[in-house]
């Protein structure tokens, strides 16, 4: 058989495969759970197991950038873009060990199902809990974009399915797992992609050092193409990504991201509790998973040795279909597909929510029910995967990782600074906080944008705006309140 008639094969296999995994997994949390309809929907009823959690943690953030965006940027920029999976792993744990539990308790006590319903509870406000589900439903789509046409790309490349053709195919099943059980099928579903992902993140590392001579070979081979990526850093200029400023600019973005996205915190407010065996297992297993998943970015300097001529974006599709037999490449092409599906299934899930939840059952219909809730988010997930699927159709993106991390930055400019003190701090204020969610992304287009300045550090700037502005702002409100307060005693 050709590599496309397996390929075919093995897709369709994983498409059943999962598709099972998500009915059951959804019509048997909605028997096990006995809470609403709402909690079951956005939590999985709390009851999800914690190492399918993990996965779906780990599995969410690893996309199309890793598996294809990244390592192509890597093949171009060299050993300085390695600095992105020395500050991914940190990023991806450290929030979660200082976070998690604390974030947890206060979410299940103030009722609060979403992020931007913690944050309105927590501050006691409803505009910011608008402001940040606006942010949300809109710069999650660029993600989101980026998920689909990585996707329909490889499909094309594979089975020889055309890529529009793809798209339609990419979106239906999508809102499907989404649709089915919500959070709880979105789990389990990344549990059952998570583990190709697995295997070919070990397979395609280990074939292509060895083809390049192993390291010394590649470090030989890398200085004969370019010797700058050999550097450690890149030179400092308006289009480097990892210059100095960019690598320590790069190990805040990504503390930063993982912390301030929805689609992967919203796995800190469904853990089942917060023993210390419990955190232990979801860090643990969050560790080794991101370690070995992120060892993928080694084929792009393999890569750009092996195949010099091929377009960054396709040089891991590449590489699998020259390199592996034909059923280990449509292995490949299923942990790439699900790599990306479990990203845009917890996206996805996530912008329903903030329709379904934070504007209509919050905002605009204050008496629906748990059941009409999500009614409305099932709609909202169908109506925001048709956006990216017209979207793609018409004028698909160039660069994958670019997109991507142009809404991922956008929401962490907005979120991060008001999550992280509503965790730790009691005295942050509202006033704060929406001038924070407002100003940080404006902060971040302005520097990227205007400045040119490189997104790594334009996060971090922007980030930095955010948190003088709740600073300020916050100390300001609190002295006026002691003043007020100190007043009304001396009158009485």
């Amino acid at each position: 058989m050709t590599l496309q008639q397996i390929s075919v094969i093995f897709f369709v296999g994983f498409l059943v495969l999962v598709s099972l995994v998500a009915f059951i997994s959804g019509k048997l949390g909605s028997r096990t759970t006995s809470g609403s309809a709402d909690v079951d929907y956005y939590l999985g009823g709390r009851s999800t197991p914690t190492v399918v959690l993990a996965f779906s943690y780990v599995t969410s953030s690893i996309s199309a950038a890793c598996f294809m965006g990244d390592p192509g940027i890597m093949s171009t920029v060299g050993w300085p873009y390695y600095w992105v999976v020395i500050a991914v792993i940190p990023g991806l744990i450290i929030p979660a060990v200082l976070l998690m539990p604390k974030m947890r308790m206060q979410a299940e006590k103030l009722g609060s199902l979403t992020i931007p319903e913690y944050l309105g509870d927590r501050y006691n406000c409803n505009e910011l809990r608008l402001i940040v589900a606006g942010v949300i439903s809109i710069f999650y789509i660029f993600p989101l974009v980026a998920q689909f046409k990585g996707a329909a790309v490889l499909l094309e490349s594979f089975t020889g399915i055309s890529f529009k053709a793809g798209l339609a195919i990419i979106s239906v099943v999508i809102v499907f797992y989404v649709i089915v059980g919500g959070l709880k099928s979105v789990a389990w579903t990344d549990f059952a992609q998570g583990l190709p992902m697995l295997v070919i993140s070990v397979v395609l590392v280990i074939l292509s050092l060895k083809a390049v001579g192993g390291f010394s070979g590649l470090e030989t081979k890398l200085a004969e193409i370019d010797p700058n990526m050999l550097n450690i850093v890149q030179a400092e200029s308006s289009d480097a990504q990892m210059s100095l400023s960019g690598v320590f600019g790069n190990f805040v973005f990504w503390c930063i991201i993982f912390i301030s996205q929805p689609y992967l915190c919203s796995r800190f407010l469904a853990i089942p509790n917060v023993r210390r065996k419990t955190i232990g297992v979801f860090l643990i297993t969050s560790l080794i998973l991101s370690s070995v998943y992120n060892s993928f970015y080694l084929c792009g300097l393999t890569g750009r040795v092996l195949f010099p001529d091929v377009a960054a974006d396709y040089l891991t599709v590449t590489m699998a279909k020259e390199m592996l037999p034909k059923w280990a490449a449509a292995l490949m092409m299923v942990g790439i597909f699900a790599a990306m599906m479990s990203t845009a299934t917890s996206v996805l899930l996530v912008v329903g929510q903030a329709v379904g939840r934070d504007f209509y059952s919050k905002t605009i219909n204050i008496k629906a029910t748990p059941e009409q809730e999500v009614r409305v988010t099932r709609i909202a997930v169908v109506v925001v995967a048709a956006i990216c699927f017209i979207f793609n159709f018409v004028n698909p993106p160039e660069f994958l990782s670019v997109v991507l991390y142009l809404g991922l930055s956008g929401i962490g400019a907005c979120i991060g600074v008001p999550l992280f003190s509503a965790i730790i701090s009691k005295k942050s204020t509202k006033e704060g906080a929406v001038a924070s969610a407002v100003v940080g992304p404006l902060a971040y287009m302005l520097f990227n944008y205007g400045f040119g300045i490189n997104y790594w550090f334009s996060c971090l700037l922007a980030v930095v705006v955010a948190a003088l502005l709740m600073v300020g702002i916050s100390f300001f409100i609190n002295r006026k309140q002691e003043a007020d307060n100190c007043e009304t005693k001396n009158r009485n």
